[in-house]
């Protein structure tokens, strides 16, 4: 069992069943379309999309996730197709997405580099990417996020890596995080949003 079958084996939702502040404020303003959820967990922001009228598809490697997050999308009455796959692997870049949203999805830097790549070629004409992750000034926190300062972000590097795209929305800034019993308190946060034009 890897560790994210082993967290998510916990009782309840270890993020909790209600999107991400932050995803949730910009897949609400996307008109309805194919929407790609990268390491997404138990589900949380794929059902909320779900529920809006995407249609949406979900990548992650742990199958106690899915099970959870299609238990999920059952309780709200919406269908999702969800993947069970290392999202380095898993070849979700042969299709082309109106959207595509990474919620705090932290890979060492290579791998990350390779999969932001993969994300502006596979968006569609005026696709939007949608990303929330931890900055590297979350690091020595314990509101969330890879005790690792490699593997956390920096924006400035974000907008080179997302190359291509326009930045419609960058910021970093401190929020107070309450997601079950995953986030929670004051953490420094990316909050990055870009279109294919």
């Amino acid at each position: 069992m890897n560790r994210w079958d082993e967290r998510y084996t916990r009782e309840g939702f270890y993020y909790g069943r209600t999107p991400n502040y932050f995803v949730a404020e910009q897949v609400a303003v996307l008109d309805p379309g194919r929407g790609l959820y990268l390491a997404e967990g138990e589900g949380r922001n794929a059902v909320f999309a779900a529920g809006l009228g995407h249609q949406v598809t979900a990548v992650d490697s742990s199958p106690v996730g899915r099970r959870k997050a299609l238990e999920l999308a059952a309780d709200r009455g919406v269908q999702l197709t969800y993947q069970v796959a290392d999202i380095t692997q898993h070849p979700w870049w042969e299709q082309q997405w109106d959207h595509i949203v990474l919620c705090f999805a932290h890979l060492p830097p290579n791998p990350m580099l390779e999969v932001h790549r993969r994300c502006v070629a596979s968006l569609t004409d005026a696709g939007t990417l949608i990303l929330s992750s931890f900055s590297k000034a979350q690091f020595g926190r314990d509101s969330g996020g890879p005790p690792d300062l490699d593997l956390l972000q920096d924006l400035e590097e974000l907008k080179s890596q997302f190359a291509g795209l326009e930045v419609e929305h960058a910021q970093e800034r401190e929020v107070d995080l309450s997601e079950s019993g995953g986030h929670g308190g004051l953490a420094m946060v990316n909050e990055f949003v870009a279109s294919k034009s």
